[in-house]
């Protein structure tokens, strides 16, 4: 491991600060939660939610949910904040979902925002 990286494991995911990015990898429990927010006709409600759901217990212990609006970012991509105030987005939203990236990949990474 990188000694510049920071792996904590929670329930559903598992986050690993690395320079300059976030790592988001999918812990068994979370694949399982995941794959129940399937159906046949694709997500059973919106992504965004799925995401929050799945960091939940991240967000309940000093990260954050970050609107762009709220920081005058010019997107509509998601951005988490790290409890020491780093900022990380998902710059490839319009063309590919973070959640579905997760599934299929077992995780996801979003590069420090500048």
């Amino acid at each position: 491991m990188h000694r510049h990286s920071t792996v904590i494991q929670k329930s559903h995911v598992e986050l690993t600060e690395g320079i300059g990015s976030l790592r988001i990898k999918l812990t068994e429990a979370g694949r399982g939660a995941l794959e129940s927010q399937r159906d046949d006709c694709g997500w059973t409600r919106g992504t965004l939610y799925i995401f929050m759901d799945l960091l939940e217990d991240w967000l309940c212990n000093g990260w954050e949910w970050v609107k762009p609006e709220d920081i005058g970012a010019l997107t509509s991509a998601p951005i988490l904040r790290s409890p020491a105030g780093t900022l990380y987005w998902f710059p490839a939203y319009a063309v590919t979902c973070e959640i579905e990236e997760m599934l299929v990949n077992g995780e996801v990474v979003f590069p420090r925002a500048s």
